[in-house]
């Protein structure tokens, strides 16, 4: 693997120093290149057969097309005179010479190839720049990407360390709640003993608010594992997980064929397919329930995709539920929740270049589809 590596380096940094060797368009030293062309061309023209075989312009082109590739617009421009000049002088007769005879037996020919070269050095020019001008814009966007990136990182990494010193003084408020609680209850009344509960209460869930948020900030600095991750097997481990939920709740799992292999991190996935297995069991209000989990590889890349035939989602709120801590219902409704779920599958969908969507009918039921990138 080392020595691919700095092979690889090798030859980048050999490609390099090739492109930047080369002459830039329409400086000094692509006239000379000009000439040389020019007077290869015409050498092999003299070597290919005699000079009243016709033919006269046989090698001048390729060398015309070669200088604008090289050079530029009018260095191909002052090839293409070149060339006219050498196929009149050595290929039109009376050769070697420039008689009125000679510019008179070559005129038209001249003129359809000026005109060619005229095209021809238009046209590579113009796609010269039209590259070149991708080239720039597709520089600019990597490094807009980058910052984009960079920026995001450092938000991420704010956002955990921001977190992470909320704890300690949120964990000091509900322990000192509770000191007041237990030793000083009976001097409170109802009301009084009720505010302690509640501000118990608060804590918690700003804490379970605060852990959800440092998962999700975590999510944008780890590094992105990438293996051979059978799917099947992380589906299983997410159903033992979620065993007592289906006894209690009376939940069908059913499972669509083999969900096979991808390339990811098995832990990430169980968390993408544990949330949403989770809300599809939580928001449901049917006698019967049941949640199908499948895979759909008749395109180009899997498509996976989890079904219920829960209380759906309206339309209008499906972009709204990927938002963090964003809930449609009451807090207690549903089993409760801090809203970060949808929003914790979406951070690792993306992660691995994929993206999730849904379907929905309000009243019948949800289904989520996701890839993970190619």
């Amino acid at each position: 693997m080392s020595t691919t590596k700095h092979l690889t380096t090798f030859v980048h940094n050999l490609k390099q120093r090739f492109v930047e060797a080369q002459p830039k368009r329409g400086e000094f030293s692509s006239y000379v290149i000009v000439f040389a062309l020019m007077g290869v061309a015409l050498l092999v023209r003299l070597v290919m057969a005699p000079v009243n075989a016709g033919l006269q312009y046989v090698t001048f082109f390729p060398a015309v097309t070669l200088s604008v590739v090289i050079g530029g617009f009018w260095p191909g421009i002052f090839a293409t005179f070149i060339g006219l000049t050498l196929a009149t002088y050595f290929f039109t007769p009376p050769f070697y010479s420039f008689s009125r005879e000679a510019l008179q037996g070559s005129f038209w020919s001249n003129m359809v190839f000026l005109v060619d070269g005229i095209i021809v050095c238009a046209s590579i020019e113009g796609m010269h720049r039209y590259r070149a001008k991708y080239a720039a814009e597709l520089k600019e966007a990597k490094y807009q990407e980058a910052r984009v990136a960079a920026i995001n990182k450092s938000l991420d990494e704010f956002t955990y360390i921001a977190a992470h010193d909320l704890k300690e003084p949120l964990r000091g408020i509900h322990n000192y709640a509770s000191f007041l609680k237990e030793d000083h209850a009976a001097q409170l009344d109802e009301s009084g003993n009720q505010y302690i509960d509640s501000i118990q209460r608060l804590a918690e869930r700003l804490s379970t608010l605060i852990d959800s948020l440092m998962v999700y900030s975590r999510l944008g600095v780890a590094e992105l594992v990438k293996v051979p991750v059978d799917v099947d097997a992380v589906v299983d481990a997410v159903a033992e997980d979620l065993s007592r939920l289906w006894t209690r709740e009376g939940f069908e799992l059913r499972r669509n064929g083999r969900l096979g292999t991808v390339q990811g991190d098995a832990a990430r996935i169980g968390e993408v397919f544990q949330n949403l297995i989770s809300n599809a069991a939580k928001y449901n209000d049917k006698s019967s329930k049941w949640i199908e989990v499948g895979c759909d590889r008749s395109g180009t890349q899997p498509i996976f995709y989890v079904r219920d035939n829960g209380i759906g989602i309206p339309a209008h709120h499906h972009d709204n539920i990927f938002r963090i801590f964003k809930r449609l219902h009451e807090q207690n409704k549903y089993g409760g929740g801090t809203g970060a779920g949808l929003t914790i599958v979406k951070k690792i969908v993306e992660r691995y270049g994929g993206r999730i969507w849904l379907e929905s009918v309000p009243g019948e039921g949800t289904v989520f589809y996701f890839t993970l990138g190619a």
